[in-house]
C-alpha cells in the first residue's frame, strides 16, 4: 500500500481531484491524506466516500505541533502553507503507523503512469527528491531550489526520518516566499539534503516530475498506449502555473520559462488533464459553491495608480492579447 499526502484549500480542491483520480487509473493501492485548509475542501473530499481519499483537518494538525500552530498568524497564507509540508508529513507517519514510506506530492501533480515505476527509481534509498532540470539559459532558477518540492518520499527508517525531522525545524525556523541566503520556501532546504544525510536520492529522469520548466524541446509521444517523453515513460507531470484566465481558455504558464507549447503537448498531455479539471470545477462549483479562481494570482495588492494599473492589463488586457497569440489552452465544458 503507497501511502500519499498533500494539501488542499477550496482553490485548489479541484486539481486535488484530478491527482486522485490519476492515482486511481494506475491501479495500485494507496491511499491520499491531505491536509484540508479550510471546511468546504474537507466536505470535498469526505464527500467522494473514497477509502483512498482521507481529508485531515487544520486543527488536527494544528493541534498535534504546537509549534507549527504558532505561526499560523506570523506568516502569510501561502507561506504558511510552505511550512505546512515538512509537518504534514511528520504528522501523516504518526497517523498512519503501518505505512513503510510516505511521499508528499503537490497537489498539481498528475500520474500518466504507475507510481511504482517511480519508487523502483527510488530503489533502497531512504529519501528520494527531484531536480528540476532546468535547461542551461534557466539556471538562475536554481536561487530557489535545484530540487522541487512536487515530489519528496521518506522512508520510515532512521536516515529518512532524521533528515525530515531537519526540514520540519528549518521550515519552522525560516519559510518565505522569496530567497534568501540559499533558502527558499520548503523547496530550498532540499539542495541540502544528500550533503547532511545518508540514503538520499536524485530521480532524474524526465518522465518524473516533467513540468513547463524542463519541457522546452523534449519529443512528447506515444507507444503501446504510454505516453513518453525523450524516449523514456512520462510518469508524472506537474502542471505548475496553469491559471484559467476566461472560462475554458488556460495559460500553461509556459511563458515564464520562455518555453514553448507543442502540438504533441497540447493534444497528449494538456488537453487529457483539462478535460478532467473543467468538469470538475462545474461539479464543485455546482455541488459546493466553489467558484473556479480564473486570473493570476499574487497581484500587486495596492492602491497606487501603478498597481491598478498592473492590475487591469493583468486581469484584462492579458488574457485577451494570449488568447490572440495562441498562447492559451481552450478546453471548453462540455
Amino acid at each position: 500500500m503507497n501511502h500519499f499526502c498533500t494539501y488542499s484549500d477550496q482553490g485548489y480542491v479541484a486539481r486535488l481531484l484530478c491527482l486522485h483520480a490519476s492515482l486511481v487509473a494506475q491501479r495500485t493501492p494507496f491511499v491520499l491524506h491531505v491536509l484540508c485548509f479550510d471546511e468546504k475542501s474537507a466536505a470535498v473530499v469526505d464527500a467522494q466516500h473514497q477509502p483512498s481519499l482521507q481529508a485531515i483537518r487544520l486543527s488536527e494538525v494544528l493541534q498535534a505541533d504546537p509549534a507549527y500552530a504558532a505561526l499560523r498568524e506570523q506568516r502569510s497564507k501561502v507561506e504558511f502553507y510552505f511550512t505546512s509540508t515538512p509537518v504534514l508529513v511528520r504528522y501523516c507517519f504518526s497517523r498512519a503507523p503501518a505505512a513503510a514510506q510516505m511521499t508528499y506530492l503537490d497537489a498539481d501533480l498528475y500520474f500518466f503512469g504507475p507510481p511504482s515505476e517511480v519508487f523502483a527509481a527510488q530503489a533502497e534509498a531512504s529519501v528520494a527528491i527531484v531536480p528540476h532540470r532546468f535547461p542551461p539559459r534557466l539556471r538562475h532558477l536554481e536561487k530557489n531550489g535545484i530540487y522541487n518540492v512536487g515530489w519528496v518520499s521518506f522512508r520510515r527508517d532512521a536516515d529518512a526520518l532524521a533528515c525530515l525531522e531537519w526540514w520540519r525545524e528549518r521550515c519552522l525556523e525560516w519559510c518565505h516566499d522569496f530567497a534568501s541566503d540559499g533558502r527558499y520556501a520548503d523547496q530550498g532546504y532540499l539542495d541540502q539534503f544528500p550533503e547532511k544525510f545518508r540514503g538520499v536520492r536524485a530521480l532524474d529522469d524526465p518522465g518524473i516530475n516533467a513540468a513547463p520548466w524542463n519541457i522546452d524541446q523534449a519529443r512528447i509521444g506515444s507507444s503501446n498506449r504510454r505516453l513518453l517523453i525523450d524516449g523514456r515513460p512520462l510518469l508524472f507531470f506537474h502542471f505548475q502555473g496553469l491559471r484559467e484566465l476566461m472560462p475554458g481558455w488556460f495559460d500553461p504558464g509556459f511563458l515564464s520559462y520562455s518555453s514553448t507549447m507543442t502540438q504533441a503537448l497540447r493534444d497528449l498531455v494538456y488537453l487529457p488533464y483539462l478535460r478532467k479539471l473543467v468538469p470538475l470545477q462545474r461539479e464543485l462549483e455546482a455541488t459546493h459553491g466553489i467558484a473556479p479562481q480564473r486570473g493570476y494570482h499574487r497581484l500587486n495588492p495596492g492602491r497606487s495608480w501603478r498597481a491598478r494599473c498592473d492590475r487591469f492589463v493583468i486581469r484584462r488586457l492579458l488574457p485577451l492579447y494570449r488568447r490572440l497569440r495562441v498562447q492559451l489552452v481552450h478546453c471548453a465544458p462540455e
